[in-house]
């Protein structure tokens, strides 16, 4: 019975949404090796991007009645491209709906939402978080001022995702890019920002893995940094 309803309900979702949606097409796929990341560069002719002003995310159908969203970076409100990274190193819908892409392809998303998330003016950045944030902090690296300093760290579960890091991600050169270990893959975070000294009006942005989140966010109000201004937290999956 359970089952019968759940299929239901997608069903429904799916007949509402289609009403809603718009349509994407795929510019280009590149898989980061071994698999686990896949860059798409995809052209959003209904997206107006020349306002954004926070990181954003995309609300895509990746089955039937089911829907992920994805940060989009590196725009071009000129041409209305934009590039997803999206992390598939898990057996999700979403992955599997990243694996078949191909240049060519469309599909269909909900639109474009604002999250709350936009760099902080004049302060340093800290961005702390795992694969699944970059997308999020080359977001917010593109709407920062470009003199404007930014450090951190993002955890990894392959080492050779670690090396490809700076090379596919140049504009995040200062993000250390550390193995994902200890509980929630937090260890090396929290050992990267033990070892660092950060001035009074730094701005940390946390986010990932929901209970990684929570952690590295008790510990920075451990050392006194604490409230919505200056630890942002923006938890993607559990």
């Amino acid at each position: 019975m359970g089952n019968t309803i759940q299929v239901i309900k997608q069903k429904t979702i799916a007949r509402i949404a289609q009403r809603r949606s718009k349509t994407a097409s795929v510019l280009a796929v590149r898989t980061w090796e071994p698999e686990g990341m896949i860059e798409v560069d995809v052209h959003l002719p209904d997206t107006d991007m020349s306002r954004w002003t926070n990181a954003q995310h995309i609300d895509i159908a990746v089955a039937e009645g089911v829907y992920r969203d994805y940060t989009p970076f590196g725009w071009d409100a000129g041409t209305a491209t934009c590039t997803l990274l999206i992390e598939t190193g898990h057996n999700g819908a979403g992955t599997r709906w990243a694996q078949k892409l191909q240049p060519g392809d469309s599909f269909s998303y909900l639109g474009v939402g604002a999250t709350s998330h936009r760099p902080a003016a004049g302060a340093p950045l800290v961005f702390l978080g795992d694969e699944s944030s970059i997308a999020h902090f080359l977001a917010l690296r593109q709407l920062a001022a470009q003199s404007q300093s930014i450090s951190g760290a993002i955890a990894f579960t392959h080492a050779s995702h670690r090396e490809l890091f700076h090379t596919c991600c140049y504009e995040l050169q200062n993000i250390c890019p550390v193995s994902k270990t200890g509980s929630n893959g937090t260890a090396a975070l929290l050992e990267w920002a033990a070892a660092q000294s950060f001035n009074s009006d730094t701005v940390f942005y946390l986010a990932g893995q929901v209970q990684a989140v929570l952690r590295l966010r008790q510990w920075l109000k451990a050392k006194g940094y604490s409230g919505s201004g200056q630890v942002k937290a923006q938890g993607f999956w559990k």
